[in-house]
């Protein structure tokens, strides 16, 4: 990318110039040319994104991305789902992605910059040039759904706080995700790398120690139940949260995202059981189209991960309900799967 300053007379209100990543150090952003396409397939918006198309853009500072960006008339809301990592927020955003008025962002490499660094003041001058830039659409109509990568879950308050909308938590119980999480090292140590920035919130005698992977994945889980909590029982956020149990979505996808849907304001069609059917997204990756993987796949690969990690699936699950009952959370002791 070369840098310019002849930027578009689209920009401030286009969806086709992402922000694709910035160096808070240097006070520099990277913008990148997109058409409507390269959004619906991208299932991560960072280096995966660019690899099947010549991409071009601007690499620009961020006094000239201010500078560029005229506030809109009327502030649009921004929608989210936020979720725990792994519990098929890709899938439902995709499915979500095949309603007309939707653009779906999934996983903004900006957004985990800002999560990375909450308290950097160099890296959160750039929180409302992101937000900004994100709230940008190809026309009107469209409705903007952003599915951040797990991790950003620890900024949701902020982030909400700051744009008009509406989020989701999705999750699985803590037994599924534990499985999940367990079966790969890379998942498990990608997730106990950010433990830090998610128990932050909670202070140092927020939560109990915790010894051992399970354990300490199962902190991890609790935190994101408890931070939504939060969220929740503030009463100019009640409304505009929900959570959803990716099971249940399983269990019975049109019903289940037709409520997704209504939350964010938007309207499903009368076929739309047939439509999901049809789109054939029930039967592949929800990350790589071109892998084969539907719900049988799913607890087939739970089960035996299951087994494989037994001992520390029940040692998070043990430290988990003794968690709740020393944090008077009883509330969530049914999500644990026990």
């Amino acid at each position: 990318m070369s840098p310019t300053r002849r930027l578009p007379p689209d920009f401030s209100h286009s969806a086709a110039y992402p922000l694709f990543a910035f160096d808070a150090a240097a006070g520099r952003g990277w913008v990148l040319h997109f058409e409507p396409a390269d959004y619906r397939r991208a299932s991560f918006l960072d280096q995966r994104a660019l690899h099947h198309r010549d991409i071009r853009g601007w690499e620009l500072s961020l006094t000239e991305i201010e500078a560029a960006l005229a506030p809109p008339p009327t502030p649009a809301p921004l929608h989210w789902i936020f979720h725990i990592g792994h519990c098929g927020s890709s899938l439902v955003s995709r499915l979500l992605d095949t309603l007309e008025p939707v653009l779906g962002l999934r996983e903004p490499l900006p957004l985990l910059s800002l999560a990375q660094a909450p308290d950097d003041p160099a890296t959160q001058a750039w929180q409302g040039p992101v937000l900004r830039l994100l709230n940008r659409r190809f026309d009107d109509s469209q409705v903007v759904l952003i599915k951040p990568t797990s991790a950003v879950t620890s900024l949701a308050g902020r982030l909400l706080a700051q744009a008009p909308g509406r989020a989701c938590l999705l999750w699985i119980d803590l037994r599924s995700w534990l499985a999940t999480m367990l079966r790969e090292d890379g998942l498990r140590d990608g997730s106990l790398a950010g433990e830090a920035l998610r128990l932050a919130e909670f202070g140092p005698a927020g939560l109990p120690a915790a010894t051992g992977d399970g354990a300490r994945l199962a902190r991890l889980w609790l935190a994101e139940q408890l931070r939504w909590r939060r969220l929740r029982a503030d009463p100019a956020m009640a409304a505009r949260l929900i959570d959803l149990d990716f099971a249940a979505v399983l269990a019975d996808p049109a019903a289940r995202t037709a409520e997704l849907a209504a939350h964010y304001g938007l309207a499903v069609p009368a076929d739309w059981a047939a439509r999901i059917a049809a789109s054939g997204l029930l039967d592949r990756y929800a990350k790589d189209h071109r892998q084969a993987y539907d719900a049988a796949a799913r607890e087939r690969e739970l089960a035996a991960a299951a087994r494989a990690h037994a001992a520390q699936i029940e040692a998070g699950l043990a430290w988990a309900d003794g968690a709740l009952t020393g944090l008077d959370a009883d509330g969530l002791r049914p999500r644990l799967g026990l």
